[in-house]
């Protein structure tokens, strides 16, 4: 038999309640457990007395108090003053108890040996008129990090209780205090920070309590004292924690940031989301463009976790935008890998992420650069494991050491083989660095582990992702509309480029010995005039590189078959945006590309072997429903993996996991001093003025504008006379000058 059967007071306090007064004291006096005592508290309503004239009613079955009006504090400290009970339980006037609320909690007590518990419940959310629109689920806030339920500030900290859900030892109040008379909205949470400090807390997760979203609450009707008020604690609690609090709330102090700021965006805590968003820690992206190819190169990415609160920046060879937080920096400068150390932008992040860095960042100061700054570098192509290619086709001595190569003609050209020395100082540089890799498929991550170069460095797996809220099926019937386009067509959509392994020959040879080529429109994306011998066969519409989103996803959303036979490719960015657009993927197989796993072949795209493209591209089109329905498959495939928020959210968690594992030693701590204190930003090109001088200046010199074909030093003494050596980096002509060894040349 129980013995334990405690005297508990509910304590009811109330301003201008005559609306629901009546349903709480009710649900009180409905209690199963009857060793109960009810106290309710008028602080000093003016609704003519109707608030006080309902409480009257009830005579001596509960104890009326009437006070001048001071806030729910000083009703409760009134109630608490006056109560018997060796518990106190805490009542709306416009909140309702489940009738086993009480013994529900007391039962769950006397199974305890600490009786000076706090016992916790779940709870129905109503409107005022009745509707549920909410009900919590505490415990599974602490399934989602098992570690919490040891934590004593956890409900508090995560706004995981609620005050009329709890049952208070009176001893508490003797304690830690009474309410704090001069909080009026945040008095709530502001006493049970302090109690929940002092007293163990037990959750039964069970809904006892139906609690009214009303308009009369406080904290609605002074919702700027309710930021201030509440912003104030919340800080407070935070600048409190010490690292092993800290590690019993969230598996690292960023994922606990994060779940901070979505807490004050939600809550509008405008003060303490502000506080939040400076604790957070800053991000760098370095890579050699902004716009072109924004979706992999940082661009999009930094702009991704502004909007998730962090202070991310971008600092780039080649500025096209007008994004005042991305900088352009003059990385081909002499010594500009070694001035890098030295600028604000870099010393003030919290972690760098390098993209796009080939040739623009002397590797031999990769060591340095991750040993001041926890460094990240996303391995785009597999340019970071061998001597000299970007792209390595049919050579397998990137697995042992480069030399002797067949390929110097291919990107980065080279006129001397010195393949072998690139390759031992690659590696030297990166297995003396303190570097971490990302990679966008399991095929590049093969390949890393197999590399001599990476070996023993930790890499992450995380494929891209996308803006699916831009990204995604529309109405093919209307695109094509615009574009003019028959609706009956089959339309075909490819990359069109010069690039020999992106496979345009495939295409064009999958095209001609199409036998029947009526009704097929052709979109292509990137360099114009390459489909010549097919202009009388199909409907041609042919774009230039198209840096405007709404202006891809259009062309996506008109296609049926997006067409993509790379012979290399460590990803295929258009492929997952083709893909959650709700087209099918059309690639082919081979040791050099990721495409296959990339569409998820052969379940929701097609791969085939190079030979078999035109047979299987000829299939297809007479396929229609077999192509309507891959096409639904990969855009719920892409949703799945290739979403905006799955990839900013465990980018983060990386950034969190490499940050929180760098360690600097005390050399490492002085030069970071020193170069803190005496910063050198002499080299940071503010605005994009050079770009456009120096883009106006190639549009009216023919001449210059097809780079190579000019005499070499005449467009360097071009450029030396404009003075524009330190902004030609900006320019088409740099990359073909650069490319053919031009440049190098110049400098020799």
């Amino acid at each position: 038999m129980n013995c334990f059967k405690p005297l508990v007071t509910i304590i009811i306090p109330v301003y201008n309640g005559s609306n629901y007064i009546k349903e709480a004291i009710e649900s009180a006096l409905a209690q199963t457990y009857e060793n109960i005592e009810i106290i309710v508290v008028n602080d000093g309503s003016n609704d003519d007395g109707k608030t006080e004239e309902i409480a009257l009613t009830y005579g001596d079955r509960i104890k009326y108090f009437s006070k001048e009006n001071g806030g729910t504090s000083t009703a409760l400290n009134l109630g608490i003053k006056n109560m018997k009970g060796e518990y106190f339980s805490w009542l709306s006037h416009d909140d309702t108890y489940y009738p086993e609320k009480i013994e529900m909690q007391i039962t769950e007590l006397s199974k305890l040996s600490e009786k000076n518990t706090i016992m916790m419940s779940d709870l129905d959310g109503i409107d005022e008129n009745y509707k549920k629109i909410y009900k919590t689920n505490y415990n599974e806030h602490i399934k989602q990090y098992p570690p919490r339920e040891n934590s004593r500030i956890h409900p508090i900290i995560y706004n995981q209780t609620h005050g009329c859900t709890l049952l208070i030892p009176k001893v508490c109040f003797d304690t830690v205090g009474l309410f704090d008379e001069k909080e009026l909205v945040a008095q709530d949470f502001e006493f049970f920070y302090r109690a929940f400090l002092e007293f163990p807390h037990k959750l039964i997760s069970k809904v006892l309590v139906t609690a009214r979203d009303s308009s009369n609450r406080q904290g609605r009707r002074s919702k700027s004292r309710g930021d201030q008020e509440y912003s104030k604690l919340f800080i407070k609690i935070i600048e409190n924690l010490n690292d092993d609090e800290l590690k019993s709330l969230a598996p690292s102090r960023i994922e606990f940031y994060m779940d901070m700021l979505n807490f004050f965006k939600d809550a509008e805590y405008s003060i303490a989301l502000e506080y939040i968003r400076n604790k957070m820690f800053s991000n760098l992206q370095i890579s050699s463009y902004d716009l072109l190819g924004s979706r992999f190169n940082g661009h999009d990415l930094h702009n991704y976790l502004r909007e998730n609160g962090i202070n991310a920046k971008q600092l780039v060879l080649n500025k096209l935008s007008d994004d005042d937080t991305t900088f352009q920096y003059n990385f081909d400068a002499p010594n500009g890998s070694k001035e890098l150390l030295q600028q604000s932008i870099f010393l003030d992040a919290d972690i760098v992420h390098m993209h796009l860095i080939h040739n623009i960042i002397d590797t031999n100061y990769l060591p340095i650069i991750s040993r001041l700054k926890p460094t990240i570098l996303s391995l785009h192509d597999p340019f970071f494991l061998g001597g000299h290619c970007v792209h390595h086709f049919d050579c397998k001595k990137w697995k042992t050491h480069c030399f002797d190569c067949s390929y110097l003609d291919k990107d980065f050209k080279l006129f001397n083989d010195i393949t072998a020395l690139n390759f031992a100082l690659k590696k030297d540089a990166i297995q003396n660095s303190d570097i971490v890799a990302i990679v966008a498929s399991k095929w590049m991550l093969r390949k890393v582990e197999e590399s001599p170069v990476w070996n023993g460095k930790k890499v992450y797996y995380l494929p891209f992702g996308i803006d699916q809220s831009l990204f995604k099926p529309g109405d093919k019937i209307a695109e094509r509309n615009k574009l003019k386009i028959p609706t009956e067509d089959t339309v075909l959509m490819f990359r069109s480029d010069t690039v020999e392994f992106k496979g345009l020959d495939i295409i064009i040879n999958a095209l001609a010995s199409l036998s029947n080529k009526k009704n097929i429109t052709l979109i292509t994306v990137g360099k114009k005039g390459l489909l010549r011998d097919l202009t009388n066969m199909f409907n041609i519409i042919e774009y230039d590189w198209i840096n405007n989103d709404e202006t891809m996803v259009s062309l996506y959303q008109a296609c049926d078959i997006f067409l993509m036979p790379s012979r290399q490719e460590s990803f295929g960015l258009m492929a997952i945006e083709a893909m959650s657009c709700g087209k099918m993927v059309l690639t082919i197989e081979g040791e050099g590309t990721a495409l296959p796993e990339v569409i998820n072949a052969p379940f929701c795209g097609v791969s085939v072997k190079e030979e078999d493209y035109p047979k299987e591209l000829a299939r297809l089109i007479e396929s229609k429903f077999e192509v309507l329905d891959r096409g639904n498959k990969c855009a719920d495939y892409a949703r799945v993996n290739y979403s905006k928020d799955k990839y900013v959210n465990e980018m983060i968690q990386i950034y969190s996991e490499v940050i929180e594992s760098k360690k600097y030693d005390d050399d490492t701590k002085i030069l970071l001093q020193q170069l803190k204190k005496y910063p050198n930003d002499n080299f940071m090109v503010s605005g994009n003025k050079s770009v456009v001088a120096v883009q106006e200046i190639i549009r009216k010199n023919e001449r210059l504008k097809k780079g190579v074909r000019v005499c070499a030093r005449a467009a360097w003494n071009v450029i030396t006379i404009l003075n524009l050596k330190s902004v030609v980096t900006s320019t088409r002509l740099y990359s073909k000058l650069y490319k053919n060894g031009t440049i190098d040349k110049l400098r020799g």
